[in-house]
């Protein structure tokens, strides 16, 4: 493993490919600002399985990630497209979902990662109303 830096899978990656092709630890190292051990320690064969379970973790994350992109979409579009209270349809990032009721709250939408089935978060969409995170806090502060 590297010693003094931790190396992104990323530029793990992009490092074995140009070890791969040049054969050269030194070379390798020079080219990407890490020690020669830091190469060798990445390209033994006992790490080929790590590497792999690195590439496939990330391509997972990526794919969650995507599909949790398409369920807010496809949520703010259910829930209108703008703030509930002033209007605001700017950037999607900025609308947020509140519970008008937290007792009948059976998983925030976003909460922990989780991706849900769209008819579940429908359901629980209908117990919502969308606002801007501006909105979203001064309904939390009681001033609106």
């Amino acid at each position: 493993m590297a010693r003094g830096k931790k190396l992104s899978p990323e530029m793990v990656i992009k490092m074995l490919a140009y070890y791969n092709e040049c054969k050269s630890a030194r070379k390798t190292a020079e080219k990407f600002g890490v020690g020669k051990t830091t190469v060798l320690d990445y390209t033994k064969p006992i790490k080929v399985k790590r590497q792999e379970e690195i590439i496939k973790g990330k391509k997972n994350v990526i794919a969650v990630k995507k599909r949790r992109r398409k369920l807010k979409e496809m949520a703010i579009e259910y829930k209108g497209g703008k703030c509930q209270e002033c209007g605001y349809n700017k950037a999607k990032t900025a609308l947020e979902f509140h519970h008008l009721d937290p007792n009948e709250k059976d998983f925030g939408i976003a909460a922990k990662g989780h991706t849900r089935s769209w008819e579940k978060i429908k359901i629980e969409l209908d117990k919502c109303i969308m606002v801007c995170s501006n909105c979203h806090r001064e309904i939390h502060e009681d001033l609106i």
